[in-house]
């Protein structure tokens, strides 16, 4: 105990120089998960639009929105030094434009009732390849639509149940 006490700031120096590597390892493989992160932000967006010009929304503009919030005591990534948990470094957040002229914003706050039925159902039928739920369940998909995009909806979630067993709750 007492040679613990007296080499102490030895210790304390050793610890700090693997807590710095730890923190470099950290944000090198965080800089990864980030670029991996992105490309595939891109993809979904840009097929997203797509689904979302097929269900009568070929105005809006659809995009994932990721941040990084730097923390002096973080991981370092690409010369800054940012805050990390488990999932990485990145804050992801869907934001949505459903007029042109519209600048994006968050998804929750932008979309109506139709809209974000719509966009639910844009982003199911994009993620449904790599999704293995085996049922899919949505409630009221159709709310505040009606007609020909009523139409495109069922096709849709019709096109869904090719992988996936899917139960509606729908007033159309």
């Amino acid at each position: 105990d007492l040679e613990n006490i007296e080499n102490s700031e030895e210790r304390l120096t050793e610890l700090r120089e693997q807590e710095e590597t730890l923190l470099r390892d950290i944000g090198s493989r965080a800089a990864e998960l980030t670029a991996a992160r992105q490309a595939a932000a891109d993809q979904l967006a840009a097929l997203t639009v797509q689904e979302l010009a097929d269900l009568r929304m070929g105005k809006a503009q659809f995009q994932v929105g990721m941040t990084q919030t730097p923390d002096p005591n973080g991981a370092y990534v690409n010369g800054a030094r940012l805050h990390f948990d488990t999932t990485g470094c990145d804050h992801i957040e869907f934001l949505m434009s459903a007029n042109p002229g519209e600048p994006l914003r968050p998804l929750a706050k932008v979309a109506s009732g139709g809209e974000s039925a719509r966009i639910m159902l844009a982003l199911k039928r994009v993620l449904s390849a790599a999704d293995h739920t085996p049922t899919l369940i949505f409630d009221e998909i159709d709310q505040g639509i009606g007609g020909r995009v009523g139409t495109v909806v069922g096709e849709k979630l019709w096109m869904l149940t090719r992988d996936h067993q899917v139960m509606v709750v729908t007033h159309l």
